[in-house]
């Protein structure tokens, strides 16, 4: 197993887990291999990637008293859960507004549409948190193992051993059944809103129904893509 000061090294910024902090990791997109926070019996790792910004995990890492790694956990960094808590209050208070500001009829219609454009793009967050989440796991997983390897140079004989990676299929029959009927209404909406733009002018529920059902379209595609290139690269190295 791996000693806890061994682990320590791959923390080039040393901080505490804290909402200020993950606040400006997240901001700023920081991708340094690691940010940390060094406690007795065990360390908080992070880093952000590519479409995680706030929702990137901690991993938390324990260890025995006679400090060897016995365990790895993940958790939702404190920015993250505040997100959440916003993004639910944000959806009650359009709701509110539509209630106190139009008719009864627009009200509900309004309100039924709003709630399934957000759970719409909280399907397409939770699978792309998901996604990433399964790279960084992996990435931290091969780095504690390239250590543990420097450590005991008589394992450089035997053959490599290969992490096991559960493969994320971007063609499963829900999947592709959801973009059947997601990517069809999100270009419905998007045709009402910029109509609707051109009719009566700029409101506040035609932009946000622009920013969600562009954002769900292009992420996904950006996702199937992202996904192939690593595919092709994994490939090209089992090649060679």
């Amino acid at each position: 197993m791996v000693d806890k000061k061994d682990i320590e090294k791959l923390i080039v910024q040393n901080k505490k887990s804290t909402l200020k902090n993950h606040w400006n990791d997240a901001f700023f997109c920081n991708t340094t291999k690691y940010s940390g926070e060094i406690k007795p019996n065990e360390l908080l790792i992070w880093r952000s990637s590519h479409f995680l910004r706030g929702a990137y995990p901690i991993f938390r890492l324990t260890f025995d008293q006679n400090g060897k790694l016995n365990g790895i956990k993940t958790e939702k960094n404190p920015y993250y859960k505040l997100q959440k808590k916003i993004s639910i209050m944000l959806l009650i208070v359009f709701d509110l507004i539509l209630i106190f500001t139009t008719e009864f009829k627009p009200a509900v219609f309004g309100i039924i549409g709003i709630s399934l454009l957000g759970f719409f793009f909280y399907l397409l967050f939770f699978n792309v948190t998901k996604y990433e989440t399964k790279i960084l796991t992996d990435e931290l997983k091969e780095a504690i193992e390239k250590i543990e390897k420097e450590n005991k140079p008589e394992f450089e004989n035997i053959p490599k051993m290969e992490l096991k990676k559960e493969n994320i299929k971007e063609w499963t029959f829900t999947k592709i059944l959801t973009r059947i009927l997601l990517y069809p209404f999100c270009v419905f909406i998007l045709w009402i809103c910029i109509d609707g733009f051109l009719d009566e002018g700029m409101t506040l529920h035609r932009i946000i129904g622009i920013i969600i059902a562009l954002t769900y379209i292009v992420v996904d595609i950006l996702m199937v893509i992202g996904k192939n290139k690593k595919l092709q690269l994994t490939q090209y190295k089992k090649n060679c």
